[in-house]
């Protein structure tokens, strides 16, 4: 073997000691930086009123939608200082208060009662319904997208993603409505709506807020080798996360188009030739298509 060949050797054999060397480079600097700076809570929180208010739901609002009236007045009723205690928090800055650890603790319960808190508001919008109240039953429906809009607002991906679950319950609920409502109703709940869309959050500062939350939770080693080895798996959830956030995105604007769009032809006695129709009196701007970033489309 010459010394040249020798020489070559030496250097394939040396390459992956340097991955390695690199790689426990990268994890110590990542597990050794300076930790992000942590959000200020605000004070009073309205976060706090939704997690008091969540607990005093009573059990069985999970299957509202199948209730006949009486049995559905009765849970409206019995949680009625729940609602208020909702509402109040409603009226409030809120941010939800985190829980830096692994397993998050109690949030997950907190989570399931924020869920629960939101049935609560749909079944008191679904009573308003069945007693011919179309009025209330869209106040209920929109708080309920409030909630699911304040509710996860300086959280972490999973109280985006209940989030998420939660303004289903008040739009779904709102696009079925449609038909019962006047021309002002339409239009006060499409301006409304519309506000709620300007604050939700974005999926970018999503994203920023669960990395901040990430990298003040895993500190060790450990868990910086866990998620270099598994981050194709990691964002393959965070893409299909995405998507789920882009959807109820897509949702809420669509039905901000119905609405206004029904506003429009009680008003003028035929539908909107285009979006455009409905710029500036019945939407302030044509919404955009959350997965294309341009103009939504529409079919008269």
């Amino acid at each position: 073997m010459t010394k040249k060949t020798r020489n070559w050797l030496i250097a394939l054999l040396s390459i992956p000691g340097v991955i390695i060397l690199a790689v426990v480079g990268l994890l110590i600097f990542n597990a050794a930086r300076p930790l992000p700076p942590l959000q200020p809570l605000p004070n009073p929180n309205g976060y706090d009123d939704f997690v008091k208010a969540g607990q005093m739901v009573v059990s069985n609002v999970w299957n509202y939608d199948k209730m006949e009236e009486a049995e559905l007045r009765t849970t409206v009723q019995s949680n009625s200082n729940a609602l208020q205690f909702a509402r109040n928090g409603l009226q409030k800055e809120c941010r939800v208060t985190l829980d830096y650890s692994p397993t998050l603790g109690t949030h997950f319960s907190q989570l399931m009662d924020m869920k629960r808190l939101a049935q609560a508001l749909a079944a008191e919008g679904r009573l308003a319904d069945m007693e011919n109240r179309p009025g209330d039953a869209v106040k209920s429906y929109l708080d309920a997208v409030r909630l699911g809009n304040k509710s996860a607002c300086g959280g972490i991906l999973i109280d985006q993603l209940v989030g998420i679950a939660i303004k289903a319950i008040g739009t779904s609920h709102l696009q079925k409505l449609i038909d019962q409502l006047d021309a002002k109703s339409c239009r006060e709940t499409a301006a409304t709506l519309e506000t709620l869309d300007t604050q939700g959050q974005t999926w970018d500062e999503v994203m920023q807020q669960e990395r901040a939350w990430s990298y003040r939770t895993f500190t060790s080693l450990r868990y910086e080798l866990v998620r270099l080895t598994m981050r194709n798996t990691l964002n393959k959830n965070l893409k299909i996360a995405e998507e789920k956030f882009k959807k109820q995105e897509m949702k809420t604007r669509q039905l901000l188009i119905d609405l206004a769009s029904h506003a429009y032809e009680l008003n003028k006695g035929h539908r909107p030739a285009s979006l455009a129709d409905l710029v500036p009196d019945y939407l302030k701007a044509i919404p955009q298509d959350p997965l294309t970033g341009k103009n939504m489309v529409y079919s008269p």
